[in-house]
């Protein structure tokens, strides 16, 4: 039965060499497209924040564009941590376990943002709503991270 896997693998290897480059392609994208998705949603989402950037600045950031931009940074610091924490949890549970805590928590972040109060909610709502999205931004960072 080794011998027939075995076989088997050198076959499929030999019949991807012998394809044209065309069919490479649609292979890879077939296996990667889940992949290629998902970055793309999370550069769109990074284009939106700054797109939005003047209303971050005046909902959460009292107006301060410094922070505002230091809060949007904090998802590109965090991805080196993320890379090496989900890659220790991908080493010892598997890289099942480890893509699915990167996805869940990319849309656990994504989705909470949105969830989201703001200053007009209150003093208090509003610092609950700031704390929350630098933390989320952060888990955002972190599942990216866990994603390369």
């Amino acid at each position: 039965v080794a011998a027939d896997l075995s076989s088997q693998t050198v076959m499929s290897k030999e019949m991807f060499k012998s394809r044209s480059p065309w069919w490479q392609v649609v292979d890879v994208l077939r296996i990667y497209w889940a992949l290629l998705l998902g970055n793309i949603l999370e550069w769109y989402e990074y284009a939106i924040f700054s797109f939005l950037e003047p209303y971050f600045q005046s909902h959460f950031f009292h107006g301060s564009a410094v922070s505002t931009w230091l809060g949007f940074a904090v998802t590109f610091v965090a991805r080196p941590f993320g890379g090496l924490v989900l890659g220790v949890v991908g080493d010892i549970f598997g890289r099942k376990v480890s893509t699915f805590l990167s996805i869940f928590g990319m849309m656990v972040g994504t989705v909470g943002q949105g969830l989201l109060p703001t200053y007009k909610h209150g003093h208090v709502a509003g610092t609950i709503g700031l704390v929350l999205l630098v933390f989320l931004r952060l888990i955002q960072g972190i599942c990216t991270g866990g994603e390369i």
